[in-house]
């Protein structure tokens, strides 16, 4: 039985940057929403993130601060780097002050640091959502001081306090988990939906570009939907028109859950969130992890589908026209080997995560 939404209840979701981290808050906004309406929700981001494009569309309150990240910075650049934390976690205790939440819960990212650090100061009771089985440096020094870290793999769970670490899933966006739900219909082509994340990825489009060439004798039993991300899109479609093949190329896709749901096969990196959808969804899928991503956490994600027969990891600096077009294939001729893959992938699901961490995150406010 789903735990009681306090009356009046005002609760601050902050970071964002990118989709893996703005999308699970948006999906405990979401429950939070439809178990009280009146519940109170501001988003706190950072200037220039994704955060500033798709809270509005939600219609959340979006308050932003001027932050970047420490990490691999040196000299002048580190030093500008913490005087901006530091005079965002001043703006931060700012915006909490007038707001009174009852409570704080980070997503993730450089921004969502001075927002937890100065909820913490405040006595404001503090959550983080850690979406990735390797956990970030923002995340490893606050799961230090908030009260309950909530992790999405177990194998996140060996870097926090044993006592305040709960593992919950990956929020993911309630319109996802509602097409989930739906029973699936295959169409009358083989649709593969490809995509870098939500700001689109060179080497994917470019490998995807390349396998092409590798796949042009069954193109007319391929239904594919590529979001190239901005800087792509044009290079993109021209190179399809080059090739005189039919593809809906698009720089973001606004509506995933349809996205998903039309998919036989996805293409795509292996961002935490990422992952989770996939899951929920139950989508087999062909992974291939950014490789400058902090510690590879994208490796160490893409592997916990891999293992388990749900997902082919490919690594980038592996990667060729040639051997993702042979994966394809595979996939395309064997119906059955695709379908298993799927139902191993949904097995790895937890479309109810958004729930659980809000149950948990009501007892901690009212202790």
């Amino acid at each position: 039985m789903a735990t009681e939404i306090k009356k009046g209840l005002k609760l601050v979701m902050a970071g964002g940057g990118t989709g893996g981290h703005l999308f699970p808050a948006i999906a405990i906004a979401g429950e939070l929403k439809r178990r009280d309406p009146a519940t109170e929700i501001t988003f706190i981001g950072g200037r220039g993130g994704i955060e500033e494009k798709i809270v509005p569309k939600y219609g959340y309150r979006l308050l932003l601060l001027s932050v970047e990240g420490v990490k691999r910075k040196r000299g002048i650049g580190r030093a500008r780097a913490v005087a901006k934390a530091a005079a965002a976690t001043l703006g931060a205790a700012g915006m909490l002050r007038s707001l009174r939440p009852d409570g704080v819960i980070g997503s993730g990212s450089y921004s969502s640091a001075p927002v937890v650090a100065a909820a913490r100061l405040l006595g404001i009771k503090t959550a983080i959502l850690e979406q990735n089985a390797l956990p970030g440096l923002t995340n490893r020094v606050l799961g230090k001081v908030v009260n309950r870290i909530y992790a999405s793999f177990e194998e996140a769970t060996a870097y926090f306090p044993d006592g305040r670490t709960t593992l919950a899933g990956n929020p993911v966006r309630e319109e996802i988990v509602a097409e989930a739900a739906k029973k699936r219909k295959r169409g009358e082509k083989f649709s593969i939906l490809v995509f870098g994340g939500s700001q689109g990825a060179r080497a994917i489009n470019a490998a995807f570009l390349d396998s092409a060439e590798y796949l042009t004798d069954i193109w007319g039993g391929l239904r594919v939907v590529h979001q190239t991300g901005v800087e792509g899109f044009e290079a993109v479609k021209a190179s399809y028109g080059r090739k005189g093949l039919r593809v809906e190329a698009l720089m973001f896709i606004d509506d995933m859950a349809k996205a998903y749901g039309s998919a036989d096969l996805v293409v795509c990196r292996a961002g935490a969130t990422t992952i989770a959808e996939l899951a929920v969804m139950g989508l087999a899928s062909i992974l291939i992890p950014y490789p400058f991503a902090a510690d590879d956490h994208q490796t160490v994600n893409a592997r916990c589908l891999a293992d388990r027969g749900a997902a082919v990891l490919m690594e980038q600096d592996r990667l060729t026209g040639s051997a993702l077009a042979g994966v394809i294939r595979t996939l395309y001729g064997d119906r059955a080997l695709l379908d298993s893959m799927g139902e191993k992938a949904r097995s790895a699901g937890r479309p109810g995560a958004a729930g659980a961490i809000i149950d948990d995150f009501m007892k901690v406010i009212s202790s």
